[in-house]
């Protein structure tokens, strides 16, 4: 089979195809035909080096952590999923793997997976498993009311833009903060309102009863403009120094806490996120498709910031 690799840390370059054996099937794990996967930050990051210390395995690294596909074979443990069942499945430490999900078929332990949402294509529904599934597990950290103020930060992203439909589908009163470009798409997702981040600071927002923050940047401050029970979460807390500082920061006081979240989803997460698609209130934003030869092309205009929706590459 066919799979992307890289042998030494770098820029996108250092992506390449392989000729590799179909990996054998474990007991308690599913094997799975790739349809679509997606470009994240944790795919870049992982290219570049930014997670060499955290990795304990040898080059050649897999890339590659989501994917939407049909189950070609299960292991003798495995009771939930038969051959033939469209799946989606997240796995967050596939960076340090030989084998990624960018490949023609890849594994996943079966708690990993959920049925794949319905009424959509694969690219459509690979290019949202991600932000669904971060989103619906930082509402878990952080409830959202009817009459909520809510800010997120990142809001044009895909894990803000996830967040802001979430919200707005919970009845929030949500304030996006991106740029005046993509005010107009952000106001499509149901924010009541967009503020552009290079004139916003935190006394430029209302008091709020959640903050969602993808940025990793200036989190105390921000954390200031909550109201005495609100809370903000971050996705940033494993990339950003700082970011991790103010969640740890925060336990102390109990009140206007800054909560994060890393590592593997939780497999009720992956399955909420599933339905969220399925009943269109998440909706997919796909900016670009690429075959997978074409996955340096894809890490390139990633890292350009050029986009507005998500990059997803086929195995074709």
């Amino acid at each position: 089979m066919r799979a992307i690799q890289f042998k030494a840390y770098g820029p996108p370059d250092v992506l390449s195809a392989v000729t590799a054996d179909v990996p054998a099937v474990g007991n308690k794990q599913i094997r799975v035909r790739v349809e679509a996967t997606s470009i994240n930050h944790v795919d870049v990051l992982a290219r570049a080096g930014g997670y060499k210390r955290l990795t304990r395995t040898k080059a050649p690294y897999g890339t590659g952590i989501d994917l939407v596909g049909v189950v070609d074979a299960v292991g003798g443990e495995v009771t939930s999923y038969s051959p033939g069942d469209r799946v989606w499945g997240v796995l967050g430490n596939a960076f340090s793997l030989p084998v990624g999900m960018l490949a023609d078929y890849a594994l996943l332990p079966c708690q990993a997976v959920a049925p794949a949402p319905t009424g959509i294509t694969s690219e459509q529904a690979v290019s949202a498993l991600v932000p669904a599934t971060i989103a619906w597990t930082a509402m878990e950290h952080v409830p959202v009311a009817p009459g909520d103020t809510v800010v997120v930060r990142g809001a044009a992203g895909g894990m803000g833009s996830a967040m802001v439909q979430l919200a707005a589908h919970n009845g929030a009163r949500v304030i996006g903060i991106a740029t005046d470009a993509t005010a107009d798409f952000v106001m499509g997702l149901g924010a009541d309102q967009v503020l552009d981040f290079h004139r916003t600071g935190p006394g430029d927002i209302p008091r709020a009863d959640g903050i969602f923050d993808t940025t990793g940047v200036d989190l105390l401050a921000w954390r200031k403009r909550l109201n005495p029970n609100g809370r903000m979460v971050t996705t940033a807390a494993l990339r950003s120094p700082s970011a991790l500082g103010a969640v740890l920061a925060s336990f102390p006081t109990g009140r206007r806490r800054v909560r994060g979240f890393v590592g593997q989803p939780a497999p009720r997460a992956i399955a909420q996120a599933s339905q969220l698609l399925t009943d269109g209130i998440v909706k997919p934003h796909v900016a670009a498709t690429f075959a997978m030869d074409q996955v340096a092309d894809a890490h390139r205009l990633f890292e350009s910031g050029n986009t507005i929706g998500r990059l997803v590459v086929t195995p074709r």
